[in-house]
């Protein structure tokens, strides 16, 4: 059994380098620590610049809409539909809750008694920093049937706060499967960046309607949602949303659809990342490594690494680059 030391850093604030993020699909034959020091492979996000302070093997992992810097990681997984030879994996953020995928895409079909005593439709963000194409969504579908904003941003109902003893995805599908009707609006539109928005939609057997991945159809079955790319602008959307509020049996038509798109299939996109990991663990270090260490290509990775603000960051930097010598 070969041993690999691994570490995580720059993830997001409550990230638990603990729970071995992905690992759980990597093959048997590889045993798997946590080494903070000297990991063989350091797996980073988008949160921070720790990452630079290691010289190890670095995966970068996204599920924000960042791409991945290939000076500085030697392997990424994010959303991009993107081919560089062996050193990206396009595996969307919804993949990372595989229980819940697995459920929807094995979901079992509703009758309009489902639709009986829910509320219209559910806004729950608490960014309020995203594209203004969100807000303003929000506000003109509000004008014509008003929306339950849940989350911290243009809250208008509290019931979120009661929801107890849920982990805070479970408690928002939960709160979430009180409506018919979600709006599932990325905070940003780039083509490959679909999140969990629209999927803890469908997980909460609501009808998603949805904003920001152009090319969304290709992970999600156009036939289940409300698609605002197909509009010409909002009013359309919102009008097709009304009318799609007073036929009961065209709902529940599109809430008995297929979520995954044909070919996104959840077990096979597993499959495909357990490929991506086993195939980086199973080459010695020095193989693996995609990143150059000579020419130019190390003083442009050192002259555009980011400056720091302040005598106090320059010191806290320091002390974390010693920390992990």
């Amino acid at each position: 059994m070969k041993t690999i030391k691994i570490w995580y850093t720059d993830f997001w604030s409550n990230f638990d380098p603990h729970s071995l993020f992905l690992m759980d699909v990597v093959s048997p034959e590889f045993r798997i620590v946590l080494d903070e020091k000297d990991p063989d492979i350091l797996f980073y996000s988008c949160f921070g610049t720790v990452h630079r302070t290691y010289d190890c093997l670095r995966v970068f992992f996204t599920g924000e809409n960042v791409r991945p810097d290939f000076n500085i990681c030697d392997y990424a997984i994010g959303f991009d539909h993107l081919t560089l030879e062996d050193r990206h994996l396009r595996y969307p953020l919804y993949f990372c809750e595989p229980e819940r995928a697995e459920a929807a895409h094995h979901r079992p079909p509703v009758d309009v008694t489902l639709l009986e005593g829910r509320g219209f439709c559910t806004f729950i963000y608490s960014n309020g920093r995203a594209d203004p194409v969100r807000d303003g969504f929000f506000h003109r579908l509000s004008a014509r049937r008003p929306v339950t904003s849940l989350g911290r941003h243009l809250r208008n109902d509290d019931r979120f706060d009661r929801v107890t003893g849920l982990d805070p995805v479970s408690a928002k599908v939960k709160v979430m499967s009180d409506f018919n009707f979600a709006i599932a609006f990325e905070n940003s539109s780039t083509p490959g960046y679909t999140t969990e928005k629209l999927f803890h939609a469908f997980a909460a057997r609501c009808i998603p309607i949805y904003w920001g991945n152009p090319k969304v159809d290709l992970d999600f079955n156009p036939r289940a949602f409300i698609n605002r790319h197909d509009f010409e602008d909002d009013d359309a959307c919102i009008d097709s949303v009304m009318a799609l509020a007073e036929d009961p049996d065209r709902m529940v038509a599109m809430l008995n659809e297929p979520v995954f798109a044909t070919g996104n299939d959840p077990q096979r996109r597993r499959g495909e990342l357990a490929a991506f990991l086993n195939f980086i663990f199973g080459q010695e270090p020095e193989a693996a490594r995609r990143r150059t260490r000579y020419g130019y290509a190390p003083i442009f990775v050192r002259r555009n690494a980011p400056s720091q603000r302040s005598w106090l960051s320059r010191l806290n930097a320091k002390r974390k680059a010693w920390r992990h010598r």
